[in-house]
């Protein structure tokens, strides 16, 4: 898992601060890279948390990950009413890896 972690860890690194702040309630892409996507996966039941993802993208060029995608390799759930700055959050993205 050495070139997968380090390049999970590399995505992490560079996504924009401004892209992991102010969430809004759809879904969608928020940032990508040719390995990687973070993506806003929509509101928890109830519409108390934003469900953040990394996944692993179909198109990526690393071997070992091509054959695990699509797979969700960190899950941030973020309240609605939490403050957090992108490198909390970025933070908790890094904690939250599955390699």
């Amino acid at each position: 898992m050495g070139r997968s972690n380090k390049s999970l860890e590399l995505f992490i690194q560079e996504i924009p601060d401004s892209e992991l702040t102010g969430f809004s309630a759809n879904g969608g892409t928020i940032y990508h890279d040719n390995n990687f996507r973070l993506d806003m996966q929509g509101m928890t039941t109830g519409s108390e948390y934003f469900n953040i993802q990394i996944q692993v993208n179909r198109q990526t060029t690393i071997s070992l990950l091509k054959k695990m995608s699509p797979v969700t390799v960190s899950l941030v759930l973020v309240p609605v009413d939490a403050n957090w700055t992108a490198a909390e959050l970025r933070a908790k993205l890094m904690a939250a890896r599955k390699f």
